[in-house]
């Protein structure tokens, strides 16, 4: 009889270990799940491969001051070259300077700035370029992205808004994975599965938390946003303050026959 009630006892035990190891499991591979639906929705990053490159037009754009950066951003995807090239930059890019602004990087780590074709070596001023430079890659590639090695997934009460019951996904990154281990937070759409709006931070800058707020396009068969605002908030979603930055990426291309040495020259 005590042996029967002693094996009932660890049969109990193991049953309650496994439920804690399952409960934790869900959530994440849940979590997990929902990011690899919704980038089966965008297309991922083998899509771009074989789309080999892009070239679009990007705006950014801040509203009260009227002022804008306008680039022609040009990408290869295979080793993550980021070429971009400023006629007009009037807000973060070089905005006391006249003339042509060109910002090259690639992620093995060879990076340069020009203005007018000429080499700058201010190395403030590169280091600014260089952040934009992955920034901009960044923006254009992220739902993919989202499933790189290293990245870590938990899923958050859903949250409710304009009448939308969103899946909430946390996106956090391991010890050494990518420039920053900020956490983003996702508002997935049930019926789309597509990401319509993000909370995030941007490490360095001062802005405090931030809402993204997404328009898609589709071309080639890959899904990017096309159309973001970016908007004061707080880590529960309540918007602060208004519109900082409208980001407008159109006129896309795939497929360009870009060339690594072309583009670095």
């Amino acid at each position: 009889m005590k042996l029967k009630i002693r094996m009932i006892c660890i049969a109990c035990i193991l049953v309650n270990m496994t439920f804690a190891q399952n409960v934790k499991l869900s959530n994440s591979d849940s979590a997990k799940a929902l990011i690899e639906k919704m980038v089966s929705k965008t297309g991922n990053y083998e899509l771009l491969k074989k789309l080999k490159d892009v070239e679009f037009t990007y705006d950014f754009y801040n509203p009260e001051t009227k002022k804008s950066d306008i680039s022609i951003e040009r990408y290869i995807f295979s080793g993550e070259v980021s070429w971009g090239q400023y006629k007009a930059h009037k807000l973060l890019v070089l905005p006391k300077e006249e003339g042509i602004v060109t910002q090259y990087y690639e992620s093995d780590g060879d990076s340069w700035l020009s203005l007018n074709n000429n080499r700058l070596t201010d190395q403030r001023i590169v280091s600014s370029s260089i952040f934009l430079r992955k920034a901009n890659y960044y923006w254009f590639t992220m739902m993919p992205k989202l499933l790189d090695a290293g990245v870590i997934y938990k899923k958050l009460q859903n949250r409710t808004y304009n009448k939308i019951d969103y899946n909430i996904v946390k996106i956090g990154f391991e010890k050494g994975v990518g420039e920053v281990q900020d956490d983003f937070i996702l508002y997935i759409n049930p019926t789309t599965f597509l990401v319509d709006r993000f909370l995030f931070t941007v490490k360095g800058s001062g802005l405090g938390i931030l809402m993204m707020e997404i328009k898609y396009e589709t071309v080639n068969g890959y899904t990017f946003m096309a159309k973001r605002k970016v908007i004061p908030a707080d880590w529960d979603g309540n918007l602060k303050d208004k519109v900082l930055y409208e980001q407008i990426t159109k006129n896309v291309k795939f497929n360009n026959g870009f060339k690594k040495e072309l583009l670095a020259k």
